[in-house]
């Protein structure tokens, strides 16, 4: 394995302790990407998709395994052969199998959608070439639901399906046109329109009786709700969602009742049909958490729910101003949530937050992130980590550090050090007297102890550091990149 230690400065006053990657595999040799995406855990490995071109030739994007070392990081198979790729997407894990849709050839044709299942014993088997696109994956009851688009009929349907004793797709009820499938516990709840509706564009929240889909609640009396990114939340037994109630995409939550189905918050109120476009769900300790936009004085930011309108906040306007910071990918990992932001400057950039607007600081920036996922107690990346290296959008594992500091937001004072370059001798303003730890810029501890008077003596060769200072009375902390020359 190649380890790239990499220091995350901060930019608008924060400092994150060092944050390193050490790089899996380097999948697609060189600058190009192999852009590792759609993960999922299953048979005790990590599973997704990734672009391999090896020595000059292609083999596309394909289906690919890891066990979180360099050796046991592999192609599974070349599903579509040569110059195609089969893309696989939207890999779930489910009765010994793993589900997902790739393009392969059928009959000759390259065709997409098409649901395929993997495991050790079977290997590779297509599942249907007719229930094509399937997505939103669910169990209900030790069955396996999804939505996908049944090929059979002209014109196509969207319907919602189960696999049968054969595992065979079959479709729930063919009398709902369905869009969007999620769940309150063991419900199952959509978003759908009767066929034969006088407007069956005009999407409501639907939910499943047995093998019917009725209408649960309509949303929104004069148009379509379209009821999207279901999220349930098994601390607080509710499912969260975002729904146009006539005022724009809001935040909803539902119990699986007509009457425990409310919108939670009309966040955007700046304009009156814009919704705040709620989105990327996530349940951490207890809570809700999720992207939104007030529409007035932020864009889209890091919200937090309790499922009342009076717990309903922004958590942090990480990017001030109306173009907001767009956090995504959110995951919870050794009790802490972690995200990547996609609006930073050219950048993307790795937060992680304690629940607390104090502790939601930034751990490291990265010239390009596209997902996060959680393997054998580790965290994991698909990024490039270094603007400068040889290397592309490739999959590592993320080494925290033990602490990360946001100085404005634990100083109770501003703390500067100078000179800065310096011989060694360095003043602290505003702190008198406390301790000191030098560390280089893999996390290595160099030198600590005390200082008095303001001055703290490094002595130490020339390079560039981190220097980490706690006042007497623990009140004050600091980390300051420090140069020696």
């Amino acid at each position: 394995m190649i380890k790239i230690n990499f220091l995350a400065i901060l930019l608008g006053g924060l400092l994150s302790a060092q944050t390193t990657f050490t790089l899996v595999k380097d999948i697609n040799p060189g600058q190009s990407n192999s852009a590792p995406s759609n993960f999922m855990v299953f048979n005790n490995k990590m599973y997704f998709s990734a672009t391999y071109s090896p020595t000059g030739s292609v083999t596309g994007t394909e289906l690919w395994e890891s066990d979180g070392t360099e050796a046991g990081t592999r192609i599974v198979a070349d599903i579509s052969p040569g110059l195609s790729s089969s893309s696989p997407t939207n890999l779930y894990n489910f009765g010994g199998r793993l589900y997902f849709i790739a393009a392969l050839p059928v009959n000759g044709t390259n065709t997409s959608g098409v649901l395929m299942s993997y495991n050790n014993d079977e290997g590779l088997k297509t599942v249907s070439t007719t229930a094509k696109f399937a997505s939103n994956f669910l169990i209900s009851n030790n069955k396996l639901y999804f939505k996908a688009t049944n090929s059979t009929v002209t014109p196509n349907t969207q319907r919602l399906y189960t696999l049968d004793d054969s595992l065979q797709p079959v479709i729930v009820d063919d009398n709902v046109n369905v869009m969007f499938v999620g769940n309150v516990g063991q419900q199952i709840i959509a978003n759908g329109q009767y066929k034969t509706a006088t407007n069956p564009t005009w999407y409501q929240l639907f939910s499943m009786n047995t093998n019917t889909l009725d209408l649960l609640k309509t949303i929104n009396p004069s148009g379509t709700a379209y009821p999207q990114n279901f999220y349930y939340s098994p601390a607080l037994g509710k499912s969260f969602f975002s729904a146009n109630g006539g005022n724009g995409q809001e935040l909803w939550m539902s119990d699986g009742t007509v009457t425990g189905t409310i919108e939670v918050k009309d966040i955007n109120t700046a304009t009156a049909t814009a919704g705040s476009g709620v989105a990327n769900f996530t349940e951490y300790n207890g809570k809700i958490y999720f992207s939104a936009s007030d529409g007035a004085t932020s864009g889209a930011e890091l919200w937090v729910t309790d499922g009342t309108e009076q717990g309903t906040k922004m958590l942090k306007d990480i990017l001030p101003g109306s173009t907001g910071s767009f956090p995504e990918k959110l995951v919870v990992f050794k009790n802490k949530l972690y995200f990547l932001l996609n609006n930073s400057g050219g950048v993307r950039q790795l937060w992680e937050s304690d629940g607390t607007e104090s502790g939601t600081k930034l751990l490291s920036s990265l010239p390009a992130a596209f997902g996060l996922a959680m393997y054998n107690d580790n965290l994991y990346v698909s990024a490039r980590v270094n603007a400068s290296d040889q290397i592309g959008v490739e999959l590592y594992k993320v080494n925290l550090p033990d602490e990360t500091l946001a100085i404005n937001n634990i100083s109770t004072s501003k703390v500067n050090v100078y000179p800065n370059p310096s011989k060694g001798a360095i003043i602290i303003s505003n702190m008198t007297s406390g301790t000191f730890e030098l560390l280089d810029t893999t996390g290595r501890l160099i030198k600590a102890g005390n200082f008095e008077n303001s001055k703290v003596d490094l002595n130490s060769k020339a390079g560039n550091y981190i220097l980490k200072v706690t006042s007497k009375d623990k009140k004050t902390h600091a980390s300051n990149k420090v140069i020696i020359q």
